[in-house]
């Protein structure tokens, strides 16, 4: 469905007849003649209506088009340089106001098409990847995209050192061949670099206008590059939107481009509202102070579904809620639970302990189903078949066997909202029936990510949104320990790391099953982490908006909303 854009234009037309009229001089005198007839005059010539001038219309501007508002947690934004930022927020205000190279649409996500570029190519060992642009395309600033932005962008964010520079890992150059050529070198076979490529961390800036404001490319960007305050309050890209605010833990304010090249948004503003209350989000929907939220909780739903005002679509994630459990021995904040989970026995027992079932029921309304390892169903080479569940008989004897038959304490940590309240509160009642004791521990939301990001917790629930859509969304980031989820839950493993490395850098789709498969079973073993419940996606917004298309790794793309005409 698509935006109405109503235009009064005002046309006066003004039609008049012009006469054309004869002058005679004055006859000399002469003596008098007979009488003759008189003569007549011709009728003039009838002449067209001439049109009088129109007065231009009036161009259509962002104030002239309706708001948008959206109401969802902003508690993850720590900032929104793309340079820097790495959270899942991110991820949905960065596809409306940057734009990737290439692109995976929500109604075909197995198939790559162009956004900036025109076409692109790769060798045939996948270490070198060309991208043609689009000729003529801008900038919301006006200025010319070109391969030199592209080069800035990328090369900025490697050298920086953010969070999401993990996506340019092996790149060892990016270059401008020509104005609209850009050509990536990798030190090594990287199969999924253009799914990467898609991911809406790698969207282009315009590198005239963050150089403006204090950005550089250069080696010691890190140290030398002062864009990030003017970022985190403006965005430098070619998207359908532009960032105008954000006031952190509040709104994001979003205005419309009207110049983008694939046509400009139907709204003319986008404000996302942090609302961490579900149910406070769901009567903001029924009262048309939100035309749409980021997730619909699964209790709400009957209350949603008996509004005939509001659309619910139920969609399946790739999204990860886990419990991650360190291999480290004395981990900074709590070593005495450290001490006991580096015995992968102990990690057995927790995992065992769990009633998955129950809390996807309970907790989730049923709207979640499992995976046999942290790889999430849908993947290549996950087998459903293999999936676990709860065994409270095994995970005593795992207990016992690790020389703790009377029980243990375990001290739990999460980022503190309603859900996970709930969740931690299950499990922990889950684990008593096992002999294991936790010590429940929220944090908010910012602290936790940064505790967990140091290595500092020996036992964290998280949630897992993927970037792009590729299995090294998953193997690399808990199968390698010296990135994400394996190094903050200091997790090693030679075998581990060799089958995520063939995942990551060969070529041939079956040796990459195989892969996993083997990988799988690996992890299942070593138990450092277990996924409690991969997510069925609740989306809600009012019946006056048309056009929602939900997508796994960014949510949202608010160029595709109309208001129903």
């Amino acid at each position: 469905m698509k935006v109405p854009r109503t235009l009064l234009y005002l046309l006066l037309v003004v039609c008049f007849a012009m006469s054309v009229v004869g002058c005679q001089p004055p006859a000399a005198e002469t003596p008098a003649a007979p009488e003759a007839p008189a003569a007549t005059q011709a009728p003039a010539a009838e002449q067209p209506a001439q049109p009088a001038p129109t007065e231009e219309p009036k161009p259509v501007t962002a104030e002239d088009l309706p708001v948008l508002v959206m109401a969802m947690r902003l508690d993850d934004v720590v900032t929104l340089d793309p340079g820097y930022a790495g959270e899942t927020t991110n991820l949905t205000i960065h596809i409306n106001t940057y734009d990737t190279l290439v692109d995976f649409r929500p109604d075909d996500l197995t198939n790559m098409v162009g956004r900036l570029a025109e076409s692109w190519e790769n060798n045939a060992d996948f270490t070198e990847f060309t991208f043609k642009l689009k000729p003529g395309l801008t900038f919301a600033s006006g200025n010319p995209i070109t391969a030199e932005d592209v080069a800035f962008s990328w090369n900025r964010m490697i050298n920086i050192a953010g969070a999401p520079a993990w996506n340019l890992d092996g790149v060892t150059a990016v270059e401008a061949v020509d104005e609209l050529t850009v050509k990536v070198t990798c030190a090594e076979p990287n199969p999924a670099f253009l799914s990467i490529a898609a991911n809406p961390s790698l969207g282009i800036m315009d590198s005239k206008l963050v150089k403006e404001h204090g950005g550089t490319d250069a080696k010691d960007a890190a140290t030398t590059d002062t864009a990030k305050e003017w970022l985190d309050q403006n965005s430098a890209g070619s998207g359908p939107f532009t960032l105008v605010r954000w006031s952190p833990k509040s709104e994001i304010e979003l205005v419309a481009n009207m110049t983008y090249f694939k046509g400009a948004p139907k709204f003319g503003k986008v404000i996302i509202k942090h609302v961490e209350d579900p149910t406070t989000q769901l009567q903001m929907l029924q009262t048309g102070d939100a035309d749409l939220i980021g997730q619909l909780d699964s209790d709400l739903m009957e209350v949603a579904q008996a509004d005939s005002n509001l659309v619910i679509t139920t969609d399946q994630t790739l999204d990860m809620n886990y419990l991650a459990m360190t291999s480290n021995c004395k981990t900074e904040i709590s070593p005495e639970s450290s001490a006991l989970l580096c015995d992968k026995r102990i990690r057995q027992a927790v995992a065992y302990g769990i009633d998955y079932d129950g809390l996807i029921q309970s907790v989730m309304n049923g709207y979640g189903v499992r995976a046999p390892s942290i790889i999430p169903l849908g993947i290549l080479g996950v087998d459903p078949a293999k999936t676990w569940g709860r065994d409270v008989e095994k995970s005593k004897a795992l207990l016992a066997e690790a020389g703790h038959a009377d029980g243990i304490t375990l001290d739990y940590y999460y980022a503190s909202n309603a859900t996970r309240e709930i969740v931690a509160a299950k499990v922990k009642n889950d684990l008593a029936e096992v002999g294991i004791t936790l010590n429940l521990n929220p944090m908010e939301q910012s602290v936790y990510l940064s505790e967990m990001r140091a290595q500092k917790l020996p036992m964290a629930q998280g949630g897992w949104t993927p970037d792009y859509l590729d299995p090294t969304m998953w193997t690399d980031y808990f199968a390698l320990g010296d990135r994400s989820v394996a190094f903050r839950m200091w997790y090693k493993n030679e075998k581990a790391t060799e089958l995520a490395m063939t995942v990551r850098t060969n070529m041939d789709r079956a040796a990459r099953e195989k892969a996993i498969v083997e990988l799988q079973d690996i992890l299942i073993d070593d138990m450092p982490y277990t996924m409690l419940w991969q997510g069925v996606g609740i989306h809600a917004h009012r019946n006056t908006l048309t056009g929602y298309k939900f997508h796994p790794v960014w949510l949202v793309d608010f160029w595709e909303l109309a208001p129903v005409e």
